[in-house]
Protein backbone atom coordinates (compact mmCIF):
# COMPACT_ATOMS: atom_id res chain seq x y z
CA UNK A 1 0.00 0.00 0.00
CA UNK A 2 1.28 3.38 -0.87
CA UNK A 3 0.60 6.83 1.51
CA UNK A 4 0.14 9.62 -0.70
CA UNK A 5 -0.51 13.39 0.57
CA UNK A 6 -3.44 15.30 -0.44
CA UNK A 7 -3.59 18.96 -0.27
CA UNK A 8 -7.44 20.42 -0.10
CA UNK A 9 -8.83 23.93 0.18
CA UNK A 10 -10.61 24.29 3.57
CA UNK A 11 -14.18 24.26 1.75
CA UNK A 12 -13.14 20.95 0.21
CA UNK A 13 -11.56 19.43 3.82
CA UNK A 14 -15.18 20.58 5.67
CA UNK A 15 -17.00 18.69 3.15
CA UNK A 16 -14.70 15.68 2.82
CA UNK A 17 -15.41 15.51 6.75
CA UNK A 18 -18.72 16.16 6.53
CA UNK A 19 -19.10 13.56 3.48
CA UNK A 20 -17.39 11.02 5.49
CA UNK A 21 -18.84 11.06 8.81
CA UNK A 22 -22.18 10.37 6.69
CA UNK A 23 -20.80 7.25 5.21
CA UNK A 24 -19.28 6.33 8.54
CA UNK A 25 -16.13 6.42 7.16
CA UNK A 26 -12.58 8.14 7.45
CA UNK A 27 -11.87 11.02 5.39
CA UNK A 28 -8.54 8.66 3.72
CA UNK A 29 -10.70 5.84 3.30
CA UNK A 30 -13.14 7.94 1.72
CA UNK A 31 -11.03 9.20 -0.58
CA UNK A 32 -9.32 5.62 -1.34
CA UNK A 33 -13.02 4.10 -2.39
CA UNK A 34 -13.45 7.46 -4.60
CA UNK A 35 -10.14 6.75 -6.75
CA UNK A 36 -10.93 3.16 -7.31
CA UNK A 37 -14.25 3.98 -8.10
CA UNK A 38 -13.28 6.07 -10.94
CA UNK A 39 -10.37 3.47 -11.42
CA UNK A 40 -13.12 0.73 -12.36
CA UNK A 41 -15.13 3.56 -14.36
CA UNK A 42 -12.31 4.49 -16.67
CA UNK A 43 -11.74 0.65 -17.45
CA UNK A 44 -15.28 0.00 -17.63
CA UNK A 45 -15.28 3.12 -20.10
CA UNK A 46 -11.98 1.67 -21.79
CA UNK A 47 -13.49 -2.04 -22.20
CA UNK A 48 -16.87 -0.18 -23.84
CA UNK A 49 -14.69 1.60 -26.03
CA UNK A 50 -12.73 -1.53 -27.65
CA UNK A 51 -16.33 -3.06 -28.20
CA UNK A 52 -17.79 0.35 -30.07
CA UNK A 53 -14.19 0.37 -32.37
CA UNK A 54 -14.08 -3.30 -32.84
CA UNK A 55 -15.52 -4.41 -36.29
CA UNK A 56 -16.95 -7.49 -35.99
CA UNK A 57 -19.23 -6.12 -33.40
CA UNK A 58 -23.06 -7.16 -34.10
CA UNK A 59 -26.20 -5.24 -33.76
CA UNK A 60 -29.18 -6.58 -31.87
CA UNK A 61 -32.59 -4.92 -32.63
CA UNK A 62 -34.94 -3.06 -30.03
CA UNK A 63 -37.49 -5.64 -30.89
CA UNK A 64 -35.04 -8.47 -30.57
CA UNK A 65 -34.10 -7.38 -27.17
CA UNK A 66 -37.53 -6.72 -26.46
CA UNK A 67 -38.72 -10.42 -27.31
CA UNK A 68 -35.46 -11.90 -25.60
CA UNK A 69 -35.37 -10.24 -22.18
CA UNK A 70 -39.53 -8.86 -21.98
CA UNK A 71 -41.70 -12.45 -21.97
Amino acid sequence: MNLKTVSLTDETMTWAKKSADLKGVSVPRMLAELIEEARQDDQDYQAAMSVIRANNRSYVSAEEMKAKYLR
